[in-house]
């Protein structure tokens, strides 16, 4: 192997998620809570709470469902129903790789299995994985997007410094071994039949997924509302409570 090809499996060996375990005690909600949705092609563990068309949230790459313990548990304690997931390869899931049309599917599944879903709230990769399930039939009243990945992967690597023939062999292996683009998807294209509203959410000081390209794709998106902060940071937003009152107030709560 040359070293070319040795930096681009280092570079790849980075996608790759990392997410922490969830043994049973580690769960967010009580055990009697979980199931496990079968597809066609992977299981997804999930965990609901409440009663009618709940909110499905869904957590972003390296995360678990747990990243959502204070816009869902704030939902369960105000008495609206929350449905949580954890994506592929992360958290409780069974499944060893991800990609975001693999973890559409999985979003596409639960959708489905629990329909009907009042709104789906997403944070970074998990906004990419609401996009392919509702481009697939996945239906929710109201779309919520924090921190939604627009950058094309290549461009992120450069900013971070690395040299373009590590970028370029390492998009090579990756299509090889998976028929895969590491380019996202155009999120305009796969959400142009959403019926529902839409709001997006991003931060002037989140350099991973920057603000002007969140701001780009609301103007283009018809029945988009656009929500940038100044001083949150990508993890942050998931967590902030004045976020979590914009999201309210955008559901009519």
């Amino acid at each position: 192997m040359d070293q070319l090809t040795r930096d681009a499996e280092a570079l790849l060996d980075e996608l790759k998620p990392r997410s922490p375990s969830a043994a049973p005690g580690q769960n967010l909600l009580p055990p009697q809570t979980r199931f496990d949705v079968q597809g066609e092609t992977l299981s997804t563990p999930a965990w609901r709470a409440g009663d009618g068309a709940p909110t499905l949230f869904v957590h972003g790459w390296d995360d678990t469902h747990r990243i959502w313990r204070r816009f869902a548990m704030d939902f369960i304690q105000n008495g609206r129903p929350a449905l949580l997931i954890d994506l592929p390869a992360h958290g409780a899931s069974s499944a060893e790789t991800c990609s975001w049309q693999f973890a559409g599917q999985s979003v596409l599944d639960v959708c489905t299995d629990q329909q009907p879903i009042d709104a789906i709230i997403t944070h970074s990769f998990g906004s990419l994985a609401a996009a392919a399930a509702i481009s697939e039939g996945a239906q929710a009243d109201y779309l919520v997007m924090i921190a939604p990945p627009i950058e094309h992967w290549s461009e992120r690597q450069r900013r971070k410094g690395v040299p373009d023939d590590v970028i370029a062999r390492a998009a090579e292996l990756l299509l090889e071994r998976k028929a895969e683009d590491t380019a996202p998807p155009d999120l305009a294209a796969l959400l142009a039949r959403f019926e529902g509203q839409i709001l997006l959410i991003g931060s002037q000081a989140d350099e991973s997924c920057p603000a002007p390209q969140i701001e780009a794709l609301g103007a283009s998106l018809g029945n988009a509302e656009t929500l940038i902060v100044d001083d949150l940071s990508h993890r942050d937003l998931a967590l902030d409570p004045a976020i979590l009152s914009q999201i309210s107030a955008f559901l009519g709560y």
